[in-house]
């Protein structure tokens, strides 16, 4: 029987974790919608098992709720619930693998309060579910490997299967699974288990890629070839010090300890696989700090596991260390949100750091902006367009104003099929971040299609006491037939000259 104080800071650890859901759900409905998100929104309208920048999850995520009714919280409902289960679950791993309720609550915590889980789980982002999938999954993988129960195997390969539907990159957690049951204690899994996993994981992914066959494997290209063109020196260690930020130095170092001592197996296979594939892709291009989420979902649940097996007095320090800063870090995120501008107040009247124009504050001047360009456009029988995926959809969810989507950009390019060349307005309104001036390209384009181009001017939006945020007017009366096509850089630059 464990102890009484053992019951109590396991009670107070959970306590944490539902406190921190429930800020998540309040944050969720505070804040506007960033472009991505709204992008994200724009998918959820026109549903299907694939699109050319991921997998189909984090549409399908928003689209479950959307009955309830058109606001940033119903389109970030969805995730803060996949938070919730991810908690669940890892905490349900931990318990399984070491036998003991108390490393359940160590590793729930842990992911709680990393500050990146709660962006991820407080925002409409393909990371929700992912995560929450992957929790899952190693949970069902822990139960498959100790139990060898067919529902086991055919929960764990559905859980993969939502896995690969959220991230291209989550197949590095398939790949652990086979190796860790490549062992020979464990061959005789071959013949029964894994097979009934490899079968449903294929079932669950089979719209996806059925999809991408159909579309050049556009998904895949993307986020193995296309994501970045640039290429870079090798960031590993760049990559790590983000991460301590993102989760919090305390609980990044804890777990990378657990990583390297690590207590189970299983836990180390479903991990290290899709870090190694991230150092590898850190050699040619930029690697970005969510890349390796899956990998830290995993260590949470090794950490709850090596927690227990500690002396009381170490327990004790590791507890300070790594809750602490992350307590910090947390609170200080969920008071951004709550309280942007009063907390951007304090911190620029303390330390007289000044934020750009087009900072953090930017999402909150989307609203007047769009209601002001969808005002003036309907004015002059004009569309509204933007060279930004992110920014037409986020002007269509504030204002209903069709998304139109010029210029080009590997990602986002479907989003030219929301308002097709065929629609062939006859005049439109350009809004724009940055001056006409300083876009020679843009100017080009817009010469050619349009009969006329005039200047509309420059409106300023504020929030608090940031400076205000510019953009940037242009009107094209007299759009040819061809206009969006050539805006669209959808012909030859040959051609064009």
């Amino acid at each position: 029987m464990k102890s009484e104080p053992a019951r109590d800071w396991t009670r107070v650890a959970w306590a944490v974790v539902a406190l921190v859901f429930v800020l998540r759900l309040s944050a969720a409905f505070a804040l506007p919608l960033t472009g991505d998100e709204a992008y994200y929104w724009e998918w959820s309208r026109r549903l299907a098992a694939g699109y050319g920048d991921h997998p189909p999850a984090v549409a399908w995520t928003i689209a479950l709720f959307s009955p309830l009714g058109h606001s940033a919280g119903v389109v970030r409902l969805g995730f803060v619930l996949c938070g919730a289960v991810a908690s669940l679950a890892v905490a349900a791993c931990a318990g399984e693998i070491a036998g003991d309720k108390r490393a359940g609550a160590v590793a729930a915590l842990a992911l709680s309060l990393a500050p990146l889980a709660s962006i991820a789980f407080g925002m409409a982002s393909p990371e929700g579910p992912y995560l929450m999938f992957w929790a899952l999954a190693i949970w069902f993988a822990a139960r498959a490997f100790a139990r060898d129960r067919a529902l086991d195997w055919l929960a764990l390969g559905v859980a993969l299967g939502g896995v690969l539907l959220s991230r291209v990159l989550g197949v590095a957690l398939l790949f652990g699974v086979l190796a860790y049951a490549l062992a020979p204690a464990r061959f005789a899994l071959w013949r029964r288990g894994i097979p009934l996993m490899l079968a449903a994981t294929l079932v669950v992914c089979s719209p996806l890629l059925l999809w991408n066959a159909q579309h050049g494997w556009a998904t895949f290209a993307f986020a193995l070839v296309h994501r970045h063109q640039e290429t870079r020196e090798f960031s590993l260690p760049t990559v790590l010090l983000e991460q301590f930020a993102a989760y919090s130095p305390g609980i990044f170092a804890a777990v990378l300890v657990a990583a390297f001592r690590p207590r189970s197996a299983l836990l180390a296979w479903t991990a290290l696989p899709q870090f190694v594939v991230v150092a590898f892709f850190s050699l040619f291009e930029r690697v970005e700090i969510y890349w390796i989420f899956g990998f830290f979902v995993s260590l949470c649940a090794m950490l709850g596991v090596a927690f227990v097996h500690l002396a009381p007095r170490a327990r004790r320090i590791w507890s300070v260390v790594t809750v602490a800063p992350a307590a910090f870090l947390l609170a200080l995120l969920f008071a951004i949100s709550f309280a942007p501008a009063q907390v951007y107040a304090f911190l620029s009247h303390e330390t007289g750091a000044e934020l750009r124009n087009g900072g953090p504050f930017e999402i909150m001047t989307y609203a007047r902006l769009a209601g002001d360009a969808g005002a003036l456009a309907r004015g002059r029988d004009a569309i509204v367009m933007t060279d930004g995926y992110g920014f037409s959809s986020i002007m269509d969810f504030d204002a209903g104003l069709a998304p139109v989507v010029i210029g080009y950009d590997w990602q986002g390019r479907e989003s030219h099929a929301w308002f097709p060349d065929s629609e062939r307005p006859r005049n439109a309104l350009l809004v724009d971040k940055e001056p006409l001036a300083s876009r020679p390209d843009v100017a080009k384009h817009l010469a050619r299609a349009c009969a006329r181009v005039e200047d509309g001017g420059i409106h300023a939006y504020g929030f608090g006491q940031a400076p205000p945020r510019p953009y940037y007017f242009t009107w094209c009366d007299g759009l040819k037939p061809d206009g969006l096509a050539i805006l669209r850089w959808e012909y030859d630059r040959e051609s064009l000259r």
